[in-house]
């Protein structure tokens, strides 16, 4: 009988994404065979400690009873490190410190195989005006937008005649890096613009203003490691709301948020949808599982934004895509493991 493998599920984390990530984690663990895997939970607390919860996750009250690990210790020119005995790291980060390629640095570092993407890769997708200058430069449609580096050096009047000269209103403010839309506004004057840039400032220390595009809203899951093997695109997703845009309530809260899966449109244009999140991956140097995040107007794709660690969670939408296309969610998960073996070798 052969050995089972040791998996860590990373979950938690610092960023404001933490309660999804831990519903991930949750998924995940349920459904990773324990015939195959020995499986345990290491959460990531708030203040960024690392705590092994064993086969039970436990947050809040039950934190105290966990052992806290040991992340790239040296002492007297021996380097310990308590992950050293797994085979691999499942991330089920989101977020800061999850999706930005620090979390994968660590892991580099250590020499232990995890699933997604690595550090640089990571990085730029986290960063939202670096990957569409990026993308851009490949020809590849996005919105228009205006980055604001410093919030203590801001002229509104300035950032005004730039939306009206430039793409109009109503425009978007969005944090550059954050997740699961919070943080985002849609702004429709410049009486609407100074909350929007406040809120969006307390997410992150670069905010964007972003032309608003409206149209279809569609999403496309891809798996495969960049240059190593074949990118498998699953079907596109589209997303309709009553709200004003796929923000946090409609993604977590609404009941009226409909995910249709698969999306029901023209067999060129979900092919369209699948090649252009299949070439994003490719073009960022992604591995792993990624999600890509588009807007149809008049026959055009935009590109909005790439997540190189989408939520797995019961009602997340790759988990959607996988079951359309007969995969069970277990044997996804044990596809994401094994690509993260073969991109480590």
């Amino acid at each position: 009988m052969s050995k089972r493998m040791k998996i860590a599920i990373v979950v938690g984390g610092v960023s404001n994404e933490r309660d999804i990530s831990i519903k991930s984690g949750q998924h995940i663990f349920d459904h990773l065979s324990s015939i195959n895997y020995d499986k345990c939970f290491v959460e990531i607390t708030k203040e960024g400690k690392w705590l092994l919860s064993g086969d039970k996750l436990k947050i809040g009250d039950g934190v105290s009873k966990n052992k806290t690990l040991s992340i790239l210790y040296s002492q007297r020119g021996i380097n310990k490190n308590d992950l050293e005995s797994f085979d691999v790291i499942f991330l089920a980060l989101h977020g800061k410190f999850g999706e930005d390629g620090k979390i994968q640095s660590i892991l580099d570092i250590i020499g232990i195989p995890y699933t997604g993407s690595g550090v640089l890769a990571s990085a730029l997708s986290m960063n939202k005006a670096k990957t569409m200058q990026f993308l851009r430069s490949m020809d590849i449609k996005t919105p228009k937008f205006l980055q604001l580096l410093n919030k203590n050096d801001i002229d509104l009047k300035v950032v005004d005649k730039f939306i009206v000269e430039n793409f109009g209103y109503p425009c978007i403010v969005k944090p550059n890096e954050s997740g699961s839309s919070i943080g985002i506004n849609i702004v429709h004057s410049v009486s609407d613009l100074s909350p929007a840039i406040k809120e969006a400032y307390q997410e992150d220390n670069q905010i964007l203003i972003e032309e608003f595009i409206k149209g279809r809203e569609f999403t496309c899951g891809v798996l495969g490691n960049s240059n190593q093997n074949k990118i498998l695109a699953l079907p596109p997703v589209e997303v309709l709301t009553d709200r004003k845009f796929f923000d946090y309530e409609a993604k977590y809260i609404s009941k009226n948020t409909k995910e249709i899966c698969p999306a029901d449109i023209p067999s060129k244009l979900a092919e369209d949808i699948q090649s252009l999140s299949q070439r994003v991956h490719r073009a960022i140097g992604c591995d792993g599982l990624t999600r890509s995040d588009f807007i149809l107007k008049n026959n055009e794709l935009y590109f909005l934004e790439i997540n190189t660690l989408p939520g797995l969670t019961e009602g997340s939408l790759c988990p959607k895509e996988v079951k359309a296309v007969g995969m069970t969610f277990s044997e996804f998960l044990d596809k994401q493991i094994k690509l993260a073996i073969e991109k480590r070798k």
